[in-house]
């Protein structure tokens, strides 16, 4: 049996049937909504499920019960990627959007299309303990760097490299004025040296072939507009 790699990310709920092509099909498949306040939504799935027709979708837990339920039809499906994508079979290539989902490991620093305007960035302020800014702002429009970001800073006083998450934005797309940026950890004053955008997945443009992954029917817990993360292992190879 070949190696296992763990991978892990977030895409916005659609609402609606959803390919991650993650670039490989998993073995083992979790999604779990973050937006739901009251109780847990996840679905799990191993591979070998496809064999059993009372539970080839999956083990859910989508309510307040503690009830695990198993998925007969709505769920996940193993997904061998091929299609290529026209505006028929990807509705929309909208960030935030789109039937098909591929990697966005893109660095929106400096992105004059997603990510700044004009200059850079590349300097954060400490202005409380976990508020700040940066020397330049976003886009006007079709900002990518939004609440979600992975921002990695390069601390003055330490030296070193932190990683922490964009939770909140006091004004988008903002970012120079003092305490406009919200981060989940403290991190100090220093150079921004990596900006992800809000999620790990976005819409694979037209024209392109799509990578294998999973299928999701489920709508239980890929609610639209919803903050959906998921963990895949998949075989190296």
């Amino acid at each position: 049996m070949k190696e296992l790699k763990r991978v892990t990310g977030c895409f916005k709920g659609t609402g609606a049937t959803v390919y991650l092509c993650v670039g490989a099909i998993p073995v083992y498949t979790k999604i779990q909504n973050l937006t739901h306040a009251t109780y847990p939504l996840f679905i799990e799935w191993y591979q070998p499920m496809i064999k059993y027709s009372g539970s080839y979708g999956g083990i859910a837990m989508i309510n307040d019960t503690g009830v695990f339920t198993y998925l007969t039809t709505d769920g996940f499906e193993i997904y061998e990627g091929g299609d290529l994508l026209t505006s028929v079979n990807q509705t929309s290539v909208a960030y935030g959007e789109g039937v098909y989902l591929g990697w966005d490991d893109k660095d929106y620093r400096a992105d004059s299309n997603y990510g700044t305007n004009g200059a850079a960035i590349n300097k954060y302020t400490q202005d409380a303990t976990t508020t700040g800014h940066f020397n330049a702002d976003g886009v006007a429009s079709g900002c990518r760097i939004a609440v979600g970001s992975i921002v990695r800073i390069k601390e003055n006083a330490s030296g070193l490299v932190k990683e922490a998450s964009i939770t909140a934005l006091t004004s988008t797309p903002t970012f120079t004025t003092a305490t406009y940026v919200t981060l989940s950890r403290a991190i100090g004053t220093g150079d921004v040296i990596f900006i992800s955008g809000a999620y790990s997945l976005c819409p694979i443009p037209l024209g392109k072939v799509t990578p294998a992954g999973v299928k999701i029917t489920d709508t239980a817990v890929n609610i639209d507009a919803a903050s959906v993360v998921f963990e895949m292992d998949i075989e190296s190879p």
